[in-house]
């Protein structure tokens, strides 16, 4: 990996990157609302299961899909997204990371901007992550590795925002899963999406009462 590359991977990885991540959780909330996740081992098996078993099957065959055709992708996204609230998280995830990189001028940001924006392409966030990285001249690799990071992280984040862990609690999660997003980056996935993360779909999807930290 070059030094820009290098460079490029770090700066749209990190946290402080608006990448439309912030406001959601994966789910994470409704389980520690419900009692099932309550410290730091919960969040980390929690966060190796959404690596596993959503990312690397879904979200990662659908960012491949989308390096080449991300029209067909995008369609292929919407089909597969059968809970509501997991398919707007994406939906709104994707809107958030086009109009980042629109912002900062990049032409094939903007131009798919438009079509989520008319209506013609529903702008999910593994296809939006596929036009922007790409367009940025990053290689399909170092995609999937910002991807992946991101959802790590993002649990990571959230499960501090809730109260579950704290600061160094945080950094031990992502310690303990990243030997698992390694080794699954070093697999290559399947041509089709899939997902089965039951026990985080049904916490995304089960709203409850009262105030929410989050939108997933």
């Amino acid at each position: 990996m070059s030094v820009p590359d290098l460079l490029a991977v770090l700066r749209f990885g990190d946290s402080a990157f608006p990448s439309g991540g912030f406001a959601f959780s994966s789910g994470l909330e409704g389980a520690v609302r419900d009692g099932f996740v309550t410290g730091e081992a919960d969040v980390s098996a929690f966060a190796a299961e959404a690596v596993t078993g959503r990312w690397h099957t879904m979200d990662r065959v659908l960012l491949r899909s989308a390096w080449q055709d991300p029209e067909h992708a995008d369609r292929l996204g919407e089909a597969s997204s059968a809970l509501s609230t997991l398919r707007e998280a994406s939906r709104r995830s994707g809107a958030a990371l086009l109009s980042t990189f629109a912002a900062l001028g990049a032409s094939d940001a903007v131009a798919y901007r438009a079509a989520v924006l008319s209506g013609s392409a529903p702008g999910h966030l593994p296809v939006a992550q596929a036009v922007c990285y790409r367009g940025h001249g990053l290689t399909v690799t170092a995609a999937e590795a910002i991807s992946g990071w991101q959802v790590l992280s993002g649990i990571a984040s959230a499960a501090l925002r809730l109260g579950v862990t704290g600061h160094l609690g945080s950094q031990r999660i992502m310690q303990d899963v990243e030997g698992v997003l390694g080794s699954i980056l070093a697999l290559v996935p399947d041509a089709e999406p899939s997902s089965f993360t039951a026990f985080a779909d049904i916490a995304a999807q089960r709203r409850g009462d009262g105030i929410r930290l989050f939108a997933s």
